[in-house]
């Protein structure tokens, strides 16, 4: 497990390996920017993690961390670090000249043979990538490895690096796909929001899975959304209701009713831990559990019904910031459909009476370079057209599957040659094409809605893919992050067979990044705009058309964590961190924070909106905040 360890955090820190179509970039301008980035990620940061030793026992792994007040650059390769250094009950503040070399966009913090004060003489050499850190070091007759990650420091107020804060990211380099003739590509024309999307579903269904339809995000309905509430004093909050378990799914709203899904514990209470924190350790086991699905009054808050549709102890344990109801239900208004992964798949009607349920077997959803970091299923399954749409990538043998919502029979299936995916599927439906568009690291694709037959694939992205497929006009937007890749793409609806950023396929791409997609948020395209916002809260709006980055801005102080996807209504974007802080943002290409409203406990689920009325689910409880008066 040890060596499993080393292993992955040196294999995510490696540069990414030069690519043939980069664009021309000023090489003294953007080492200039490199470094910038560089000295505004250490300073004031605090590296925690472990170290290995060649003489201890075989897999025994040490604690360490390293304050670091202030990094400046000096001259040529050295650079100057005042840090505090903790190490076996000892702090030590060093002031120290080291050479930071770059590989690529990576640096390489480089000592040979320091001397630092009680502690000796080391050498050692670390990469720094995305908010982590991995390498060797060697002292006396002794060394091994170190990894860990890199957060913001808690310093005294106005000491140096007290303020710093970084994003973590690397510059994205653009892709622009060539415009095809006639109807051409997205640059040749005007993408339309304003009108229904095709296939939208009945007027009462006003968010039926998640995301809303198709899980855009959005709402047109010309009802005016809060700016700002007090979920502490009650301002602006037309009920707040007290919920059962753990759980990460959204609402979906149908009518007069809010369903939701969670996971209560049977003994004791469930433990979350939110925040930007690298571990990939599962949560021990928690004994049994209750997975419930619930129906609430939309006006009042009022819990209607409560169904347990399973009972016993998971097969497979949880991340940390994790939840065994991680999947969003869904409904057609007559049906509530709600996924469990290994546990089963659910349906029951508006009265809370269960219709069916089904078993896929083992579900097992893990990081496939370590198999044993479970972290829990959460792909969400969509209603369309009588048919219920579930995405199943695992570790195993991974598919796509419809069936029959009266009946639960299955109506097709396809293997999926990809690793475990966390994503939901996306329906398209226009004139010519009806077709399931999944996201994936190995097989991105769309296909046919009656038949589950491939219509087109794309290969290549980050190998943890969460974020789900949107689509605006004639472009479906696909991101997703982690390890080499961290993707944008800008991918025309009507692709078929292989679809790439260059070389064959490339005239079904309409733009693309390599770098700057999402890791945990499905974006949101809105109003001609397309707004991908990172894990650790940085907000970066693009032209939807063209792909042209409008602006790139930091959300709050740069310390919490965004799990949930961000909404929009009324001309406003609502981005949500987990520390339950809701940033209201105007939408449009200029960035201008309208308020922050605080949820009074952490948010990781996705809010969902209807007829001007906000809805969040946070920690413990469901969140009406209600339309502005007037």
């Amino acid at each position: 497990m040890l060596r499993s360890a080393l292993a992955l955090a040196l294999a995510l820190l490696l540069p990414l390996a030069p690519t043939s179509f980069a664009r021309q970039v000023d090489p003294d301008a953007e080492r200039a920017e490199l470094e910038a980035d560089f000295e505004r990620t250490m300073s004031g940061a605090k590296l925690v993690g472990h170290f290995t030793m060649s003489d201890a026992p075989q897999g025994e792994l040490s604690e360490e961390s390293y304050t670091i007040a202030k990094v400046s650059k000096v001259e040529g390769e050295t650079w100057r670090f005042e840090t505090l250094v903790e190490y076996g009950g000892r702090s030590v503040t060093v002031p120290m000249n080291l050479k930071v070399k770059w590989a690529g966009d990576t640096p390489v913090i480089t000592l040979t043979d320091l001397s630092i004060p009680m502690l000796g003489t080391y050498t050692a050499r670390v990469l720094i990538y995305r908010g982590q850190y991995a390498g060797t070091w060697s002292g006396g007759d002794h060394g091994g490895h170190l990894f860990g990650r890199i957060e913001r420091a808690d310093l005294p107020a106005g000491s140096e690096g007290a303020d710093r804060d970084t994003d973590g990211e690397e510059a994205g380099e653009r892709m622009d796909g060539e415009p095809a003739e006639g109807d051409g590509g997205a640059g040749a024309r005007q993408v339309s929001y304003s009108t229904p999307l095709p296939g939208a579903p009945a007027d009462d269904l006003f968010w039926p899975s998640f995301r809303g339809p198709q899980a855009c995000g959005w709402v047109d309905d010309g009802e005016a959304t809060a700016v700002e509430w007090d979920v502490e004093a009650g301002e602006g909050i037309a009920w707040r209701t007290p919920l059962p378990g753990l759980a990460h799914s959204s609402p979906v709203i149908a009518g007069e009713r809010i369903y939701l899904t969670s996971a209560m514990r049977l003994d004791g209470e469930s433990e979350l831990k939110v925040g930007l924190y690298g571990s990939i350790e599962p949560v021990p086991d928690e004994g049994e559990h209750a997975f419930l699905v619930l129906a609430l009054d939309r006006a009042s808050g009022e819990v209607l019904w409560k169904a347990s549709a399973w009972e016993g102890t998971p097969k497979y344990p949880r991340h940390p910031k994790g939840s065994f109801a991680a999947s969003t239900p869904a409904t057609d208004g007559t049906h509530v459909v709600a996924f469990f992964g290994t546990e089963g798949l659910y349906c029951y009607d508006a009265q809370g009476e269960q219709l069916w349920s089904k078993s896929f077997g083992d579900l097992h959803s893990a990081f496939y370079m370590v198999p044993s970091a479970h972290w829990g299923f959460s792909a969400s399954p969509v209603i369309h057209d009588g048919k219920v749409l579930v995405q199943c990538d695992i570790i195993g043998e991974s598919f796509l599957t419809a069936l029959d919502v009266e009946t639960g029979e299955e109506l097709w299936r396809v293997k999926r040659d990809d690793v475990p995916t966390w994503s939901t599927p996306t329906v398209d439906v226009r004139e010519g094409r009806s077709q399931v568009i999944v996201n994936g690291m190995k097989q991105v694709g769309g296909y046919d809605l009656e038949t589950g037959a491939e219509l087109w694939s794309l290969a290549g992205g980050g190998d943890i893919p969460v974020p789900t497929p949107v689509i605006a006009g004639d472009l479906v937007y696909i991101t997703n992050a982690h390890g080499q890749m961290a993707p944008i793409y800008a991918i025309k609806t009507g692709a078929t067979g292989t679809v790439a950023l260059k070389g064959e396929g490339e005239e079904h791409m309409a733009w693309g990044y390599r770098s700057r997609g999402n890791y945990m948020q499905t974006p949101l395209a809105y109003a001609g705009y397309l707004y991908c916002c990172s894990d650790g809260g940085v907000l970066a709006c693009y032209d939807a058309a063209s792909g042209e980055e409008l602006y790139r801005e930091r959300l709050g102080s740069g310390g919490s964590g965004f799990t949930a996807s961000a909404i929009a209504a009324d001309g406003k974007l609502y981005l949500t961190s987990e520390d339950g802080e809701v940033h209201v943002i105007a939408a449009g290409p200029q960035f201008e924070v309208l308020s922050v409203n605080a949820m009074g406990e952490p948010c990781m689920a996705s809010p969902a909106v209807a007829e001007g009325t906000l809805y969040w689910r946070s920690r413990g409880h469901m969140v009406a905040v209600e339309q502005p008066e007037g």
